[in-house]
């Protein structure tokens, strides 16, 4: 079950500009669907979303439709790929509260997956499913924004890791959270029960509980196939916690993750992970190991679904 923002997005990047539905909530939950059938968004959105029709592409939503503006975002990228938000409306997205977490979501055991919203907010979000449902496995990521505006920030979000099953923040986000310039110092800095430190290109480093610290590896994308990175991160997430419900292996789920958000790069917002369908996650493994031979484009019909 993914929690958080649905938006509507204007991009513009080396590739030109592109006004298209995104929100972290929504594409993690379209990365997810690629591996799994039941997967449920709880969002909210404005009567203004031309991009509503998107949700009918998810099989279970508890999705609210408010008289206010929707969420927008405002995205430049330079050609580094670095992005510079230049305006954000929260809009209706500031009416998802741990009230709009219902009970009903409570009574299956499951994993939550908590998008990128204020720390205070994601803190109840948290606190109510933990409180309601122990044994519901809870994924929390988050903003650099929200780690740079304050200290008061830094400190929820720390709380949260440790009551979190998963923290899952990259490399800029944990220095910033850790209040280090060192990666390795901030993943020995932030305690979670399962940190994991997205490093982009070079793949992720997992400390855990469990397995203690793994680095686990990553396959690159020609920057001439990249065509769009927003949401990047959250069909990472997404295809991370799919997997992982299946199969509880970090490597395997990471590997996963990692495949079908370069997917999601070779074009604008989620349009390559609409039809896409692997049977289990051994597939995105072997499709992994042909982009090896270059065959990207003859592998990918394969797993499209009609």
């Amino acid at each position: 079950m993914f929690v958080g923002h649905i938006s509507v997005d204007k991009v513009e990047n080396v590739n030109g500009t592109h006004v298209q539905p995104g929100g972290a909530a929504l594409y993690a939950a379209m990365a997810a669907r690629t591996l799994f059938q039941n997967v449920t968004l709880i969002s909210a959105t404005g009567k203004d979303n031309k991009f509503i029709d998107v949700l009918n592409l998810l099989p279970y939503k508890d999705v609210k439709t408010y008289d206010a503006s929707s969420t927008k975002f405002h995205i430049k990228y330079d050609s580094s790929w670095e992005a510079n938000y230049l305006k954000v409306e929260h809009g209706a997205g500031s009416k998802i509260t741990s009230r709009r977490i219902s009970k009903r979501w409570l009574k299956h055991k499951s994993i939550f997956h908590i998008s990128p919203m204020q720390p205070s907010n994601v803190a109840k979000i948290l606190d109510k499913i933990k409180q309601k449902s122990p044994e519901t496995k809870v994924s929390v990521n988050t903003w650099i924004n929200y780690i740079r505006e304050s200290r008061k920030n830094r400190k929820i979000l720390k709380d949260i890791a440790l009551k979190a099953d998963f923290f899952i923040v990259n490399d800029t986000e944990a220095k910033a959270l850790a209040q280090t310039t060192s990666i390795s110092s901030a993943v020995r800095l932030l305690k979670a029960k399962n940190l994991i430190l997205t490093l982009g290109n070079l793949g992720a480093v997992v400390n855990s509980e469990k397995v203690g610290l793994q680095m686990i590896p990553s396959v690159t994308l020609a920057p001439d196939k990249i065509v769009d990175t927003t949401g990047a991160g959250d069909v990472w997430c997404g295809a991370f916690l799919a997997a992982y419900n299946l199969t509880e292996d970090f490597g395997k789920s990471i590997g996963v993750a990692s495949t079908i958000s370069r997917i999601k790069c070779s074009d604008w917002g989620f349009k390559s992970l609409i039809n896409l369908r692997f049977k289990e996650p051994d597939d995105v493994i072997d499709f992994f190991m042909s982009l090896k031979d270059g065959v990207i484009q003859k592998t990918m019909p394969d797993y499209i679904k009609d």
